[in-house]
């Protein structure tokens, strides 16, 4: 990560039994998983990191839990609905840098079609970019008319900007990102199978991010990896609707 953010604080530890389980849950989960072979990112130098973000503990434990869930799926003789597999054809990857999980997504998923990616990685990795579109644009904001609804993964590291409670739903910047970006996740989503992979900390309230979602926009989120790093916790909050997403709950 960029920076680090103090241990977190009592208004930060969860508020209901349920999510402290659904926390625990997740780091056993990441204990037990498969580390990520990490996509090679020997075309990069050192200017290209003055520009994007380096790989680094957030993204390791963010391509563990899409190859956990790739893992499930292969170990699965059916399909519940919620793992992925070669059906899954439109990804979007907010803020995708280096495009370090699309690519690793996309070495494990042949024919997976990338919306957001860093095509030069894709190419040191040997993945073809013919269906790979980088797209500048804010947020996914100029992709919601043509993806809505139609997105099968959706990945985003988001900037590691506090986002309490008493901030979502405020206009400052300090909000741009939960404010904005959660009801875009709820757009984009397709219905039954689509699934979104966010990473959190814990100075980002995910419990009330998880009460946001369920209630706004029928997205159920479950703390899915979680592993300490450093002097804080990181989560990778999963994603999935439980309704298709209705247009009086647009909130942008």
């Amino acid at each position: 990560m960029a920076e680090h953010h103090p241990l977190r604080t009592a208004d930060q530890e969860p508020k209901t039994a349920e999510f402290a389980s659904l926390n625990a849950a997740a780091e056993r989960r990441a204990k037990e998983c498969r580390s990520a072979v990490m996509p090679s990112l020997k075309h990069l130098n050192f200017r290209d990191y003055d520009r994007v973000y380096e790989p680094s503990d957030d993204t390791y434990l963010l391509i563990d839990a899409i190859g956990y869930d790739v893992d499930a799926t292969e170990q699965s003789e059916g399909d519940d609905g919620t793992m992925l597999h070669s059906n899954m054809l439109q990804t979007i990857e907010i803020g995708c840098g280096t495009g370090t999980p699309t690519v690793y997504l996309a070495k494990r998923i042949r024919g997976i079609h990338a919306i957001r990616i860093a095509k030069a990685t894709a190419e040191s990795n040997g993945i073809s970019t013919e269906h790979f579109q980088a797209v500048q644009c804010d947020l996914a904001s100029q992709l919601i008319e043509k993806m809505e609804g139609k997105v099968d993964v959706l990945i985003f590291n988001p900037p590691y900007v506090p986002t309490p409670d008493d901030e979502v739903g405020s206009s400052g910047i300090e909000a741009s990102w939960a404010d904005r970006a959660l009801p875009q996740i709820a757009r984009l989503l397709a219905f039954p199978n689509g699934v979104a992979y966010m990473v959190t900390v814990d100075d980002n309230y995910p419990e009330q991010i998880t009460q946001t979602m369920d209630e706004l926009y029928g997205i159920k989120v479950v703390p899915w990896l979680r592993r300490r790093a450093h002097n804080e916790y990181l989560t990778i909050q999963r994603m999935t609707p439980t309704r298709p997403f209705r247009k009086t709950n647009i909130n942008e």
